[in-house]
């Protein structure tokens, strides 16, 4: 008998420690699409960045109005000086999208016209297991509000 309960606790761990690998592997792989993506807008490849959203926002935006968007937003923040991964993390499920693969990423970014920026990216997989961008958001402080103060 004890002999099944350490195979079963065996298996169980080795599941786990399986389970662990492939969410190390969906982040990495997400990351170098946000990577990829974000590199896109910094270089004024708004099209192709647009390509690159999950169908699910492609329904509620077409491609003229996201590009002119990008546009706007990379000229509100000037060339990028620096990024830095802040935080990652897998998740299987989110409430209103329901089951699939999430990756969520922060990073610390520095542009010419703002100093700190926060960028957050969701990505999930789509149907042929590519990872596609969910969301993209940020925050930054307001630096002509700074100098005010």
């Amino acid at each position: 008998m004890k002999k099944i309960t350490i195979l079963i606790l065996l298996i169980l761990y080795s599941f786990s420690c399986l389970s662990q690998v492939f969410k190390e592997k969906y982040i990495k792989d997400a990351n170098n699409i946000s990577i990829s993506w974000l590199d896109k807008l910094n270089n004024k490849e708004f099209g192709n960045a647009y390509s690159v959203f999950h169908n699910k926002v492609k329904i509620n935006s077409d491609s003229i109005s996201s590009c002119n968007a990008f546009a706007q937003l990379m000229n509100e923040f000037g060339k990028l000086i620096s990024r830095d991964l802040d935080t990652t993390f897998f998740q299987n499920n989110i409430e209103g999208l329901g089951d699939g693969f999430y990756v969520f990423i922060e990073y610390n970014s520095v542009y010419k016209k703002v100093n700190i920026c926060d960028e957050y990216i969701i990505l999930e997989q789509d149907d042929k297991m590519k990872w596609k961008i969910l969301r993209y958001d940020f925050s930054y402080l307001d630096q002509e509000l700074n100098k005010k103060k």
